[in-house]
């Protein structure tokens, strides 16, 4: 059997992830601002699909959009984070608007049948 413990120490490398991109300022509170973003970001997508939930979506990734531009536009850092932050809040808004339609069909499907069945239950009775 072959000893593979050289291999294997070989090819590690240590590797540090920096989140700043060339040329631009370190922000002290990129950590903090970002994981708001993308929380705020993944909820609005997360609720998107809830009745009444489609509409806090909607407001909920619109707002978030607007301060995460408005990040940027101060001298925020640009990084991957940020984008799938702006990604998903775009997605939870545009899903809110979605769902938020098919809901309102939906309802009207319901109060038709609804005013349907009591129709027919009084021609029923008479």
């Amino acid at each position: 059997m072959e000893n593979n413990q050289y291999q294997q120490t070989q090819y590690q490398q240590a590797y540090q992830y920096q989140p700043v991109q060339a040329g631009q300022p370190i922000d002290p509170n990129y950590s903090e601002k970002a994981k708001d973003f993308l929380t705020k970001a993944i909820v609005s997508c997360a609720i998107a699909s809830l009745p009444v939930g489609s509409i806090i979506a909607i407001f909920m990734a619109k707002k978030n959009r607007e301060e995460l531009l408005a990040y940027l536009a101060n001298g925020g850092t640009h990084t991957a984070k940020i984008k799938v932050s702006s990604a998903l809040s775009r997605a939870g808004r545009y899903a809110g608007i979605g769902y938020t339609i098919m809901w309102a069909i939906y309802m009207i499907y319901v109060v038709i049948w609804f005013v349907a069945m009591i129709g027919l239950f009084i021609s029923q009775m008479n």
